[in-house]
């Protein structure tokens, strides 16, 4: 297993293309980045990764970004920001199970019926 820690600066590649195909462009140039350093085709970008190019619209996009890549043994390359905490899915325990959360039932309110203001009694005279 193999760990890199790699900053890639895209302003660069952000001048070359329309404003609305910046976020687009960085992911694709992200990953042809990773494809050159590690050596191999197989590229799966983290959720973080995806979140922080796309922060600011397709349109902004930080000039650089720095990532932690490892490489398995297999061959996989997975990428996601530098220092930020992966959360790992454990598998659930086939005995437990999920308590479902109860459904709360809504409190009935009286509705108050207002009065028009307007009396009952006739004034014809």
């Amino acid at each position: 297993m193999e760990e890199r820690i790699l900053t890639i600066n895209l302003r660069k590649n952000g001048l070359k293309v329309s404003r609305e195909q910046k976020a687009k462009r960085a992911i694709s140039f992200i990953k042809k980045s990773l494809e050159r350093h590690m050596g191999t085709d197989y590229i799966e970008i983290g959720s973080s990764v995806n979140e922080a190019i796309w922060k600011g619209g397709s349109q902004k996009v930080p000039a650089k970004i720095k990532l932690k890549v490892i490489k398995s043994d297999d061959g996989k390359v997975t990428a996601n920001i530098w220092g930020k905490v992966i959360e790992e899915i454990k598998p659930e325990e086939p005995g437990k199970q999920k308590k479902e959360p109860e459904e709360k039932k809504p409190k009935d309110k009286e509705t108050k019926k207002k009065s028009s203001g307007k009396s009952s009694k006739s004034s014809n005279k």
